[in-house]
């Protein structure tokens, strides 16, 4: 397939006011995707749900991606200030036939994006957002309504009531329990849902933090990418756990009562096992990407639960689950998707579900995670100047992560480009953590080698 010259992995995300995420080409942009949507459907009317994090760029991106939405002859109802699930959820249960979201989720202020919901609240393939490509390049000779066939816009009265709504129906039970939860929303979208949801719950001690947008410290030293900060406050506060969600909301980290971060692989792990006990676990399998800890793998096997890997990025997760008709999936960046709740990753479903089972079950989040034996992981991202130059097209790059891999004694390596940044990200894992550093080491030298002036 070709290369696509919009859409990462999850969506189009750049520097916001840097092409393509201008007012100008985000018009033309909702514009394709509207003409996109209305291909696929029988009737001339066509109606999108748009929301926005909390970046100074956002309301920017959104009036002029809207702009475009109406100028194809499509309707905007304008959701504000929203999470990305909500989003979801609100098509889904709307009746509309398309959402966007203006985000770029976890990434610093200044860069923003479009992801894409279809009327099921799910987001698009690959080939699909070629199509939307295609007309997005083919705009100038595309002819555009005029008179009454242009769009309208309409403001959602209340647009997070009904997602509240349900998930405090949803999760009643929880208003029985006592937890004492702090709760880090990383100045972002989830600032006010959070406190409608989990205030809902009369018996927990709530402690929140990082509520407090600005439009320039959405991620700044907190949420998901710093849990560190949210596992000193839980400690602080003797907290039984604590809830990092990142800025646009689809993702969660989680403390345990000892103040230790539970990264998204134990979290995956503990949700499988829940639901395993339950008899609700399809096909006794949970989804993940790459990313996935090895030692996740060994451990679920162990306890009967087999996983299926699929690249990185929630939507293919959502395409896995789909086409498997599984129950539970996740990537270890925090994404938890339970398709019969929302089918996003939502990361604030993931804490509901996750407090439910600790509720009925009395056990501790640390009792839970310390039975999941991860391997040692390292990370690192080496930043590139350019074009990506495919991995097999870098002179010897391939031959090197053999050897290395080879060399961690039944670890891996996972070397890729990151699909919203100008980074490559390199990984090893195994049971020797000297080796896995090595490796890493070794890999992130040739591709700066490469980089810096090699080719």
């Amino acid at each position: 397939m070709a290369k696509k010259q919009l859409f990462g992995t999850d969506g189009i995300r750049t520097k916001a006011n840097v092409y393509p995420l201008t007012p100008e080409t985000s018009a033309i942009i909702g514009r394709a995707i509207t003409r996109w949507f209305r291909a696929q459907k029988s009737t001339s009317q066509i109606t999108a749900a748009i929301g926005t994090d909390t970046r100074i760029s956002s309301q920017m991106l959104s009036f002029a991606v809207s702009s475009g939405i109406m100028s194809a002859g499509g309707n905007v109802i304008d959701l504000k200030v929203v999470p990305t699930p909500v989003v979801s959820d609100f098509v889904r249960t709307h009746g509309c036939d398309f959402g966007i979201v203006i985000s770029a989720s976890h990434n610093p202020f200044g860069d923003n994006g479009i992801k894409i919901f279809n009327e099921n609240g799910s987001k698009l393939n690959d080939a699909q957002e070629f199509e939307i490509e295609a007309l997005f390049f083919e705009d100038q000779n595309l002819e555009k309504p005029v008179d009454a066939l242009v769009g309208r816009s309409f403001a959602a009265s209340s647009p997070t009531s009904e997602y509240i709504g349900r998930l405090k129906s949803r999760f009643a039970a929880l208003s029985g329990s006592n937890f004492k939860i702090c709760v880090d929303c990383a100045n972002g979208a989830t600032s006010e849902v959070a406190k409608g949801i989990f205030g809902g719950f009369g018996g927990l001690d709530l402690d929140y933090n990082f509520c407090e947008p600005n439009g320039l410290n959405i991620n700044d030293n907190c949420g998901a990418l710093h849990p560190e900060v949210l596992a000193a406050r839980v400690a602080e506060r003797k907290a039984d756990i604590g809830f990092a969600l990142d800025g646009d909301g689809d993702r969660l980290i989680t403390i345990d009562e000892l103040g230790r971060v539970v990264d998204g692989d134990k979290l995956i792990g503990i949700l499988a096992k829940h639901l395993d006990r339950l008899g609700k676990l399809k096909k006794r399998t949970v989804a993940v990407t790459v990313m996935s800890n090895a030692g996740l793998e060994k451990h679920l096997g162990g306890c009967g639960i087999a996983i299926a890997r699929t690249d990185v990025g929630d939507r293919y997760l959502f395409e896995k689950i789909s086409a498997e008709g599984l129950s539970l999936a996740g990537e270890n960046s925090g994404h938890i998707i339970i398709p019969e709740i929302n089918p996003t990753g939502d990361g604030i479903i993931a804490a509901l579900v996750l407090l439910e089972m600790l509720y009925t079950t009395g056990r501790k989040l640390s009792e839970l995670a310390d039975e999941i034996e991860l391997f040692p992981q390292i990370q690192v991202k080496v930043k590139i100047s350019g074009e990506k130059v495919p991995l097999e097209k870098i002179p010897g790059l391939l031959e090197k992560i053999g050897d290395e891999e080879a060399a961690l004694s039944g670890g891996r390596m996972l070397v890729r480009y990151s699909g919203t940044e100008p980074v490559m990200r390199i990984m090893a894992e195994g049971p020797d953590k000297i080796k896995v550093q090595k490796s890493v080491d070794e890999i992130a030298e040739f591709v700066k080698d490469f980089y810096g002036g090699n080719r």
